[in-house]
């Protein structure tokens, strides 16, 4: 049993490490390599939805870590880590909206793109992007103040740090739920709208086709990824019904499933796919994971 529990530890604590090494180490030192990837709008996005991800990875294997030693954080500590986790999250489905964006002014607009989509520009949306992410955070940290936590004998938590554990009033949840669905059917619109424009210019005859159908494959690739990032954001309703089994074991083993392949591995095939993708991108990210993953002295 001992033995077991320790090669399921070791084996999730592996699988989770991985992501976040594909996405933290590979992918953002890819993108960081070349003027050519740093100074593109496009890729500078990626870079963005790259970053957020990693950063999501990076606190849930923290907490994940937590959870293995049995160490409960104070109440406080656990909301700095999730708010930090959920703020990062809702950065991946903003940046898709800017990113099919771009490709829809790149076909519709093309003589105004290098006008319109410029270094500086991209910078300010990524910016805009971290502030509307920062503003609803703002709005679910005073619906968690207000809990009447001096009544609590201690700040102390008798329970794992997760989200969940800090839904702690009815306002919290109806709010979360709200903002994440208002922010997913958001995104998707624009996408789906980028995605009609671009067929739209694709039919006529003064369009260039190899360039739309490009956008059209992208604004598709999109739609997975924000599909990939809606499956990231199930791991609530996933935990609850995990819960509802009353064996704490088998609970336990399966909430570290579900948080490693439903909240974690999207959040890497995310960007993993847009990077493969890329015919630009494809060849120096093919490379790196050769190298990574393999450990292969015959790559370059």
């Amino acid at each position: 049993m001992i033995t077991f529990r320790f090669a399921f530890v070791v084996l999730t604590n592996l699988v989770s490490l991985m992501f976040l090494v594909i996405n933290a180490s590979i992918i953002i030192h890819t993108l960081c390599s070349r003027p050519a990837f740093r100074e593109s709008p496009r890729y500078m996005l990626l870079l963005n939805l790259v970053v957020g991800d990693s950063i999501v990875l990076f606190m849930g294997q923290l907490l994940y870590i937590h959870a293995i030693i049995n160490l409960n954080l104070s109440y406080p500590l656990c909301g700095l880590f999730v708010m930090i986790s959920y703020l990062c999250s809702q950065i991946a489905p903003l940046t898709l909206t800017v990113m099919s964006t771009e490709r829809y002014i790149a076909v519709c607009f093309p003589f105004h793109h290098p006008t319109i989509v410029t270094t500086r520009n991209t910078a300010f949306a990524v910016l805009c992007v971290w502030v509307l992410g920062g503003v609803d955070i703002f709005v679910q940290v005073l619906l968690l103040l207000e809990f009447p936590f001096h009544l609590l004998p201690s700040l102390q938590m008798n329970t794992y740090c997760m989200s969940t554990a800090l839904l702690l009033g009815p306002r919290s949840n109806v709010y979360k739920t709200i903002s994440t669905v208002v922010l997913f059917l958001f995104s998707g619109l624009v996408i789906a709208s980028c995605f009609i424009g671009v067929m739209v210019v694709a039919i006529s005859a003064s369009t260039d086709k190899v360039s739309a159908d490009k956008a059209r494959n992208t604004l598709l690739l999109h739609t997975f990824q924000l599909s990939l990032n809606l499956l990231s954001t199930m791991g609530q309703p996933f935990y609850t019904s995990v819960a509802a089994l009353g064996d704490p074991v088998l609970t336990g083993r399966l909430i570290v499933v579900v948080h490693v392949f439903v909240v974690m591995m999207p959040r890497c095939l995310s960007a993993l796919t847009y990077g493969l993708k890329d015919p630009s991108l494809r060849p120096v990210l093919v490379s790196r994971l050769c190298c990574h993953l393999q450990a292969s002295e015959t790559c370059v």
